[in-house]
């Protein structure tokens, strides 16, 4: 499998650690939607023959620091859809483990709606309601994606949380500054409180850049 020219190969290895010549040439297939700081964690291409697998054009997944993405080329490759679904979409992710590969179970919306190269009739839905099931995945690639986007759900919650704490401390600041001002707070102690709430801000902020990076 042929992999780009030399300005080609770099600009797909800044956006990602894999060395792997076959996954780093699918990278390059979707390099045109990624984001500039945007790094590919893992690539799981599903296999041919497994069951639930697509003999001629099976599907690929990437995992990044943001999103899944998922190539899905029809017609031979003549023509391909593209769909990803950033991990604050991602309300859940199981992997169920067959003898020869593992489906990947995706709850996100949209996600049971969007399509696949069926074997026969063309498009098919990925699975039912919310639930998108993506066949045919090597077992240690399942699991090291289903990792990757727990770890991005968790990174997201936590920065929500955070952000909520800040804004509470906000809101917090606001009734102390009305109770100073109907003089149930003297100066001295309204400048107190201030201060560590202000503190408390900062620190929630700079947390949050932290997970954020």
């Amino acid at each position: 499998m042929v992999f780009g020219s030399g300005a080609k190969r770099e600009e797909v290895k800044s956006h990602t650690d894999i060395t792997n010549k076959q996954d780093l040439s699918e990278i390059e297939k979707i390099l045109y939607r990624l984001d500039s700081d945007e790094k590919v964690l893992c690539v799981a291409r599903q296999g041919r023959i497994k069951p639930g697998g697509a003999i001629v054009t099976p599907n690929t997944i990437f995992a990044t620091n943001r999103r899944l993405v998922i190539r899905n080329p029809t017609m031979l490759g003549m023509r391909e859809m593209i769909e990803d679904y950033s991990y604050d979409k991602i309300t859940n992710v199981k992997v169920e483990k067959g003898v020869f590969s593992s489906t990947l179970v995706i709850t996100a919306p949209g996600m049971g709606t969007a399509a696949r190269t069926g074997r026969v009739h063309g498009l098919v839905a990925w699975g039912r309601g919310e639930d998108g099931m993506i066949d045919a995945i090597p077992k240690d690639k399942a699991e090291q994606i289903l990792l990757i986007i727990r770890d991005g759900m968790e990174r997201i919650r936590k920065s929500n949380d955070k952000s909520s704490g800040a804004l509470s401390m906000a809101d917090e600041l606001s009734k102390y500054a009305k109770l100073k001002d109907q003089g149930v707070l003297s100066e001295g102690e309204f400048v107190q409180v201030k201060k560590d709430l202000l503190r408390k801000i900062s620190e929630l902020k700079e947390t949050e850049a932290k997970v954020k990076d």
